[in-house]
């Protein structure tokens, strides 16, 4: 493709605030894939006089930057399911929402968390369902951790960063924190991606449900939910979840929620899950 000299871009540029929808988008879509040279003029016109210029150019250096953000994701899917760390997926979707987050803050907030409930852990002995009532009342209770019922389809509630600074989310963002203060403690809890509902799973034995504040549940109440929900019952529903998979689950989500107000970003997520998926169908 011909290299664009700086007059052409300025004149694509200048397109983009056209009357004439069919327009901008031809010069739109000539600017993304002349994105090397067109981005740093792109960032100048971010102070254009023209609103719609300004709109569109904002919009095309987000569709760069959530290119470049696949990159790096598509490196992590290709990675062997064994090695897929759930917590830096998490970071990494996180980022797709808000590019100058800070993970070193967020990972020190974690540690933070999981080494004052060890304290406690390890001074009272604590063991099997007391250790689960005892952390469910630490995080749930404690530290405020809750679903995020009058917001749930927020995408704020799927972003790792924004469930711990406002201590709100979903059932599997909330199971996300929790798994991760749980591994960092070395308890051995799970991820159970049911048909419409996501849980976690304790040695084996109790479910907790992090959207009911850690209500705990056997086996048996976990099939009646899903009788009752109309899913039926087959024994994978109530099996482990890989990372990789939770990780779809969770880019599912933000795909549904953004599917009608920034289709783009829809699609950059869409392609972030479908690397997932492919990666694990080649393994």
């Amino acid at each position: 493709m011909k290299t664009l000299t700086e007059r052409e871009i300025k004149a694509l540029i200048h397109l983009l605030g056209d009357d004439d929808i069919k327009t901008a988008q031809i010069a739109r879509q000539r600017l993304i894939e002349s994105r090397q040279e067109a981005q740093p003029f792109l960032e100048d016109a971010r102070t254009s006089l023209d609103p719609h210029v300004r709109t569109r150019v904002y919009s095309i250096l987000e569709r760069l930057r959530l290119d470049e953000l696949g990159e790096r994701f598509r490196h992590f899917a290709a990675m062997p399911s064994a090695w897929i760390d759930l917590e830096e997926g998490a970071f990494l979707i996180a980022e797709s929402g808000y590019p100058t987050i800070n993970r070193q803050h967020y990972r020190d907030m974690l540690d933070s968390m999981a080494q004052t409930f060890k304290e406690r852990m390890e001074e009272q002995g604590l063991k099997g369902r007391e250790l689960i009532e005892a952390l469910n009342h630490y995080f749930f209770e404690e530290l405020g951790f809750t679903g995020n019922r009058d917001n749930y389809y927020d995408a704020d509630n799927s972003y790792l960063n924004q469930v711990l600074d406002r201590r709100l989310g979903i059932p599997i963002s909330l199971s996300l924190v929790y798994l991760l203060i749980a591994r960092r403690l070395r308890i051995p809890v799970v991820g159970i991606s049911m048909p419409g509902h996501f849980l976690l799973q304790y040695n084996d034995s109790l479910f907790i449900d992090a959207f009911e504040k850690g209500q705990l549940l056997n086996r048996g109440e976990c099939v009646q939910f899903l009788m009752t929900n109309g899913f039926g019952f087959h024994p994978a529903y109530l099996s482990p979840t890989p990372t990789r998979f939770m990780l779809v689950r969770m880019l599912t989500n933000l795909i549904q929620i953004y599917s009608t107000q920034d289709p783009d970003r829809a699609d950059s997520l869409s392609a972030f899950r479908d690397m997932l998926t492919q990666s694990y169908a080649k393994v």
